[in-house]
């Protein structure tokens, strides 16, 4: 059976924490601030608001998000000049800035879309990382230019700053002013260059990052007037105050990670403008949140929509087409949006009084019983969509399933609820937008649909948070009792909406239990019957690496006719191979394609470790990315002689080794279950001095009836064996290698260079053409400003990771043999993926999570 390990992120569950924290909180003050105020009131005053100030505010969020794409367009042309369009940069950045100021913990969602549009023209991870950095560049620019002028020049004008001398707080704006002037300067003077979390970013020249700055500015002057003109005319006093409670809460908002600072947003900017207690602030800035975040998000959605449909026809302009080919891979993003829009649209109407006058109209259609239960299922339904969602991301046939029977439900209920058709039509809209996609929700397993992530689990808690207290406000003039839960009447809003409460309450820590009891395993190898018809393959296979398969610890896929097969395992989140398939090149080429369908069809991603050249078009055909990981030694057996000056040390090893009493001798394998005893009691002695024990997957390790498949080379001394390793065979001659090589520390200082001279030379007089010396990790990686971001990263690790492995160490003890190097790749997902691959290679060899982070 196979081991299973399991962990999660920590930093991923503390930052969902605070969130929660955070917003919790929020909504306590909220509930203070609105103590003297109702739902009434706060509708009153939102439909008396004027249509010219809507229409304004409207406006005003066109111009903001207009600067928003100028940020990004300004970082593409910094970070990747010439290789994206504008008009790509350009809609990234409106998508990208309009999903992420909804949804909260903006790395994970606009940075994620970003990824997404980015990646498709072919930029990498550190590109991607530095087009998004420069582009909050010109966001934080903005804020903090805004917040010094305002402080230096208005200084009387904030006031929450009115217990401080006008001195102090024009000191501070000054400040403020002082350091934009020398780092304009600086970056006016020569290239710059800063690292963000491991990520280098070249900063623009002085011309450019005026722009960003202007930009920046705009930006925030909008949006913050966005507001400024729903506010009620006596409820704000300076501009310049205004600007820095505003920007105040934007910072807070975003540091909340709360979807568009849902609640800390508005508790600020009430604190800070000292307005508690009034119903038209409140109503401005419900009003707000409407206009500035939300409405956006329709011509985000309708554009995906628009770009997915007229894909692929020629007529479309260039520019226009790559925005298309971006969004492609978006739809389950959309439709995971589209679910949580409806889920939260059933928890915010169960929340709120039904109209008396719908409810007038069913009484005599449904019994109350019925119309009871539809209020709370209504809602349970909501809270299930909310989960969907996340499950739809990883396009989850089942989720695509489930997600149109809890709109159809929804529907159904907001109806029997209360007659609440608005809603009814919605989710019915959004299950005819979803219907045509059913294509794009092809996986069939994975894990449950219930699964969360911790960030995803927030999320959730926060919306329900915003659920409750939106409750609470609109029946505070409902006096509490303990007679409230037990009452059912047709008036009963407000006990439906407790007893709701704790349901939902109820469900979410169900959520959180099952997240923390069913994450996602790591699958350590288990023993598995090896197929006779993979021996057999093993025998034919030119390449003795084939024999790594008869160690029982992988999985096997064979071809119907039995003429190929790929071995692999499990780990984390991915599906790993064991090298390239082998056997048949028809059929291994339909079985590499028939793992990458089960890995997908899992959720999983397909990583073939160790892959050789011959393979690479065919995974690159998959839409895998290729890297390079190291190369291999052969050592040509032909041309192979100890009688050359550059096998000096060599012939030394050997005449020492033989003064030292050291014997070689090959075992057949028929007698290598006699020895056992004696190689264990070796291995056991060479395992004592290294740290981590056995590797597995990749890497032979010391199991009986794998060393009795093999011939053993046994060195010898005083008839004691004190170095051994199992000789595997390539079909036709063509190669020769080992897998497990130990000794017994202490005994020879040639041991090794003893054992390798006789193995190359017994190799040569058998007739072998090539001796397989193994891997060099990271060997050979190409070192050059313009070669790629991984073979820069692995370079840096070669040349100063030695306290690591010994990289450059074992490369030249092979070299010592005068080998050929051929290159050794890794073919897996591209992007952030990469190391997320990198680890679950690591685990799966070194037997665990915990060994691979000792390792």
């Amino acid at each position: 059976m196979a081991q299973e390990q399991h962990g999660i992120n920590v930093k991923t569950v503390l930052t969902g924490l605070f969130a929660i924290a955070v917003t919790f909180f929020a909504f306590y003050l909220l509930h203070h601030f609105t103590a003297d105020m109702s739902l009434s009131e706060v509708i009153t005053d939102i439909r008396n608001t004027p249509v010219s100030y809507i229409l304004l505010a409207a406006l005003m969020t066109i111009i903001s998000f207009t600067a928003i794409a100028c940020y990004e367009i300004l970082a593409v042309r910094t970070a990747a000049p010439g290789r994206v369009s504008y008009a790509t940069a350009a809609w990234a950045g409106i998508a990208g800035f309009a999903i992420s100021d909804v949804a909260g913990f903006h790395v994970l969602t606009g940075g994620a879309l970003r990824y997404r549009v980015y990646s498709q023209k072919g930029l990498e991870i550190p590109l991607i990382g530095q087009i998004v950095a420069l582009s909050w560049m010109s966001l934080w620019l903005g804020l903090f230019f805004l917040i010094g002028t305002a402080l230096a020049f208005y200084p009387g004008g904030v006031l929450v700053l009115k217990a401080l001398p006008d001195i102090a707080v024009r000191g501070v704006g000054v400040a403020v002013l002082v350091l934009f002037a020398f780092y304009f300067i600086w970056v006016a003077t020569g290239d710059r260059t800063i690292a963000v979390r491991g990520v280098r970013i070249n900063l623009p020249r002085i011309g450019t990052s005026l722009l960003q700055l202007l930009a920046g500015v705009v930006d925030i002057a909008a949006s913050a007037a966005t507001l400024y003109v729903l506010m009620p005319a006596d409820a704000v006093g300076s501009i310049s105050g205004f600007f820095v409670i505003y920007i105040s809460a934007v910072i807070l908002g975003a540091m909340s990670h709360s979807p568009g600072g849902l609640g800390v947003f508005e508790a600020t900017m009430m604190a800070g403008l000292g307005l508690t207690g009034r119903s038209d602030v409140l109503g401005a800035l419900v009003l707000y949140r409407f206009i500035y975040y939300f409405l956006p998000l329709v011509p985000v959605a309708l554009t995906l929509l628009f770009f997915e449909v007229v894909r692929g026809h020629k007529a479309i302009r260039q520019s226009i087409g790559e925005i298309g080919k971006a969004s492609e891979s978006l739809i389950p993003p959309l439709a995971a949006g589209l679910a949580f829009v409806g889920g939260l649209v059933l928890l915010l109407s169960g929340s709120l009084p039904a109209s008396a006058l719908r409810h007038e109209w069913i009484k005599s259609a449904l019994p109350l019983p019925f119309v009871e239960s539809s209020h709370l299922l209504a809602s349970l339904a909501g809270i299930a969509l909310l989960v969907l969602a996340h499950a739809l991301l990883r396009r989850r046939e089942s989720a695509f399933i489930m997600t149109l029977l809890f709109l159809g439900a929804g529907a159904v209920f907001a109806l029997t609820k209360g007659l609440d058709y608005e809603e009814a039509g919605l989710l019915v809209v959004i299950i005819l937008f979803l219907l045509p996609f059913r294509a794009a929700f092809y996986r069939k397993s994975g894990e449950s649909l219930f699964a969360v992530t911790p960030s995803w689990l927030a999320i959730i808690a926060i919306t329900i948070a915003a659920a409750v207290w939106l409750g609470f406000f609109a029946y505070r003039h409902v006096e509490y009792s303990n007679q409230l839960w037990w009452e059912f009447s047709w008036n009963g809003d407000a006990p439906r909406f407790l007893r709701t409460s704790v349901a939902l309450v109820a469900v979410l820590f169900a959520l959180g239990l099952h997240m923390i009891l069913n994450r996602r395993a790591i699958q350590i190898p288990a023993d598995e019957p090896v197929p006779d018809s993979v021996r057999r393959l093993v025998e034919e296979a030119p390449d003795p690496d084939a024999t790594i398969a008869l160690l029982g610890d992988k999985h096997f896929l064979v071809s119907d006719d039995e003429s190929a097969f790929l071995m692999y395992g499990v780990s984390g989140g991915s599906f790993i191979s064991k090298g390239d398939p082998i056997g048949s090149r028809e059929q291994a080429e339909a079985l590499a394609w028939r793992f990458r369908e089960m890995a997908d069809q899992g959720g999983y991603r397909t990583v073939f470790y160790a892959a050789k050249s011959e393979y690479l078009p065919l995974y690159l055909d998959m839409g895998l990315s290729i890297l390079k990981i190291g190369e291999v030694a052969r050592v040509e057996l032909p041309e192979f002689t100890l009688d050359v000056p550059q096998h000096k040390k060599l012939r030394y090893a050997r005449n020492r080794g033989s003064k030292d009493g050291l014997t070689f001798s090959i075992v057949p394998k028929a007698n290598v279950p006699s020895i056992l005893p004696e190689l264990k009691a070796v291995s056991d002695a060479w395992l004592a001095i290294k740290s981590g024990g056995e590797k597995r997957f990749a890497l032979g390790y010391f199991k009986e009836d794998y060393l009795s498949c093999f011939d053993c080379a046994v060195v010898r001394k005083d008839d004691e064996i004190v170095a051994f390793a199992n000789i595997i065979r390539g079909a036709q001659m063509h190669q020769i290698s080992i897998d497990l090589m130990r000794y017994r520390p202490k005994v020879s200082s040639v041991m090794m260079d003893f054992l390798f001279a006789e193995l190359l030379l017994y190799s040569k007089d058998k007739g072998y053409h090539w001796f397989d010396l193994g891997a060099a990790p990271l060997a050979g990686l190409a070192d050059h400003p313009l070669a790629t971001s991984w073979n820069r990263i692995g370079t840096m690790i070669y040349q100063h990771g030695e306290e690591i492995y010994h990289f450059e160490g074992l490369r030249s003890f092979k070299e010592k043999f005068g080998p050929v190097w051929s290159p050794n790749y890794l073919a897996c997902p591209g992007g952030l993926a990469v190391p997320k691959v990198l680890f679950d290679v690591t685990t799966l060899i070194s037997g665990g999570r915990l060994k691979a982070v000792k390792r």
